[in-house]
């Protein structure tokens, strides 16, 4: 491991994923999983590395991932490991992904863990885009429906307005709301703010991007499918962590670090401290209450059976299932 300046201590791979600061990749997530997988199936089939590493390049459509490589093979010929060399983009690779990198070539088997990345990063993919589809329908309707009302209260409204204040009549309270309402939205002032508003959404959409998912997380009928969806992802990268010997408390600070989500990272965080507490997993996952029922029931099982990596596995089966169905409603 490279050292840093006279004098001080290598980064260790845990200090440097805890020091990582999760961000939204530009990075297509598909493209992301066919090169691991890709560069999984060049090392079953002999290749060194870097030498594999060289051809994804030479092939690779996406200008950045290709830098990334790059890099990555530059640092592998100077003397650094996969690992080390694949930690020092956090915004392309998960923590989770670097903690199988680690794993795979401690254990001699870097080729079957890398292919295992990438059906990880794949499937939490194909998740996000099943949330995606069935959130847009209902957002990309309700946005219609304002728009429309938007345009009836600007252009329409305003005429039976200065009709009615011609004839000089007394209207019931909730009439006079109305043309209050109308009044407030053709004034200047209130196309100055919308304006104003829609400015901000695009100059800060990152940050725009993670209030919607925080409250579409706690949202009732999103809330279903966000939760089993961060429950399977939850279920499968502990799993996978856990059967390769990496402690719990490290396997939910890795799954924190990579979530998308403000409020969930903040949970996971927050389990994690609850387990160094109390030293039972079940017990430190209990305060997140969007995660489905029968799941605290599997994992208080596995943690007295012995089997908690099988009962997780099974446990992300049945999510998948749920996530199907809720889906297709």
């Amino acid at each position: 491991m490279k050292r840093g300046r006279q004098g001080e201590k290598p980064e260790s791979l845990a200090e440097r994923v805890q020091r990582m600061t999760p961000r939204f990749s530009d990075l297509d997530q598909k493209t992301l999983a066919a090169f691991l997988d890709q560069f999984g199936l060049m090392l079953q089939c002999g290749l060194q590395p870097s030498t594999a590493l060289d051809a994804l390049s030479a092939n690779q459509p996406s200008q950045k991932l290709c830098s990334v490589i790059d890099d990555i093979s530059h640092k592998i010929h100077s003397g650094h490991t996969l690992t080390d060399a694949m930690s020092r983009h956090p915004d392309v690779f998960p923590g989770t992904v670097l903690i199988l990198v680690r794993v795979g070539e401690q254990s001699g088997d870097l080729a079957g863990q890398l292919r295992r990345a990438g059906e990880m990063v794949n499937r939490t993919n194909t998740f996000l885009a099943k949330v995606k589809g069935a959130i847009t329908g209902p957002l990309v309707t309700a946005g219609f429906c304002g728009l429309i009302l938007f345009m009836i209260v600007k252009l329409v409204f305003p005429r039976f307005v200065a009709m009615y204040d011609k004839m000089d009549i007394e209207f019931p309270a909730l009439s006079k709301m109305v043309l209050s309402f109308v009044s407030l939205v053709n004034h200047p002032v209130t196309l100055v703010l919308f304006l104003g508003l829609i400015g901000f959404c695009v100059v800060k959409r990152r940050k725009v991007q993670e209030w919607v998912l925080d409250f579409l997380l706690f949202f009732p009928p999103t809330r279903p499918v966000l939760g089993s969806m961060l429950c399977a992802t939850t279920c499968e990268a502990l799993s996978t962590l856990h059967a390769q010997g990496v402690p719990l408390h490290r396997a939910l600070t890795l799954i924190a670090d990579s979530a998308p989500y403000k409020a969930h990272r903040a949970n996971l965080q927050n389990c994690k401290r609850a387990l160094v507490t109390t030293g039972s997993l079940h017990e430190s996952l209990a305060g997140i209450d969007y995660f489905p029922p029968f799941f605290h029931a599997m994992v208080a099982i596995g943690e007295e059976t012995g089997a908690l990596d099988a009962l997780l596995q099974s446990c992300q089966k049945m999510l998948e299932e749920e996530i199907e169905a809720l889906v297709e409603r």
